[in-house]
């Protein structure tokens, strides 16, 4: 079995088509992040991004952790240090600070959980008080709009997603009118609007695979299209934009992997206190890790 191997390569959905195909898993970042953590190898190659490497090896404490492309850093998570946070919560003392899955480590350990975009809703309906969620600024809108609660953001937000707009969708919808609309949450507000379902890449995958709908407009970075297209090759898909291409997951191709595999190179170090505070935050929130 591949998982058996001493190092095992992991892709997420944004990757280009070539490097998802060599990839022993290829999924998101949390089910990536899993799956390192379940299997046996004791060396991981990331193709994907900064944060995404180091929330494999935030779950993987033992086994090293390689970033195929090491200039690969999501600008998004750039935009709100960790200082920021702190001052943030100095600010708000008395409010839950939610941590979306996709930011770096150091911002994740200020919060008080960490979820996926489902369990931030779940958190924020049931909160008592002021809600904070970092970093991304229309995940925390896309929150807001569900529970019709305030929810505080950053000013975070993903350049790829943040490209597709309402005019594109609509257009794709006179098109393909028997299509279903699937939204990734840091889409802007007025495209998930006309979303038939809000998915991350994952829950997109996997429910075009069981879903009986034939025809899909996909507000997402492209990559996930490819994926999609290999799991349910018998269905059609349409990129809500294509200029929803993410270039940091462009910069990974086959001849880094290999070269990571050969150099041992982007080694990506996690402090062992912070390892376990993500985790412990994860599972506070119910991510079995």
């Amino acid at each position: 079995m591949k998982e058996e191997r001493d190092a095992v390569i992991v892709a997420h959905n944004f990757q280009p088509e070539e490097v998802q195909r060599l990839a022993d898993f290829t999924g998101g970042k949390l089910e990536c992040a899993l799956f390192a953590s379940r299997c046996s190898a004791s060396t991981v190659v990331v193709c994907g991004v900064d944060f995404m490497a180091e929330l494999v090896a935030a779950l993987s404490p033992g086994k090293r952790v390689l970033l195929a492309a090491e200039e690969a850093r999501c600008p998004m998570v750039s935009m709100v240090a960790p200082e920021q946070v702190r001052r943030m919560r100095e600010r708000l003392p008395e409010a839950l600070f939610v941590g979306y899955i996709k930011a770096r480590v150091e911002q994740l350990e200020l919060c008080d959980l960490v979820c996926t975009h489902q369990g931030a809703v779940e958190a924020v309906g049931d909160a008592e008080g002021e809600v904070v969620l970092l970093p991304d600024a229309q995940v925390a809108g896309y929150v807001e709009m569900v529970t019709r609660r305030q929810v505080v953001g950053a000013e975070a937000y993903c350049p790829p997603h943040l490209r597709i707009t309402p005019k594109e969708v609509e257009a794709l919808k006179r098109a393909h009118p028997e299509a279903e609309v699937l939204a990734h949450p840091q889409c802007r507000r007025d495209v998930l609007e006309l979303a038939d379902a809000v998915l991350d890449s994952a829950g997109m995958v996997e429910h075009v695979r069981r879903t009986s709908g034939e025809e899909f407009i996909v507000a997402c970075e492209t990559g996930v299209v490819h994926r999609m297209r290999a799991c349910a090759p018998e269905k059609s898909f349409y990129p809500a934009s294509q200029r929803a291409e993410c270039s940091k997951h462009r910069l990974t191709d086959p001849a880094r992997v290999l070269w990571c595999l050969e150099d041992l190179s982007g080694e990506v170090k996690v402090e062992e206190e912070v390892k376990r505070r993500v985790r412990e935050l994860m599972r506070g929130c119910g991510i079995r890790v």
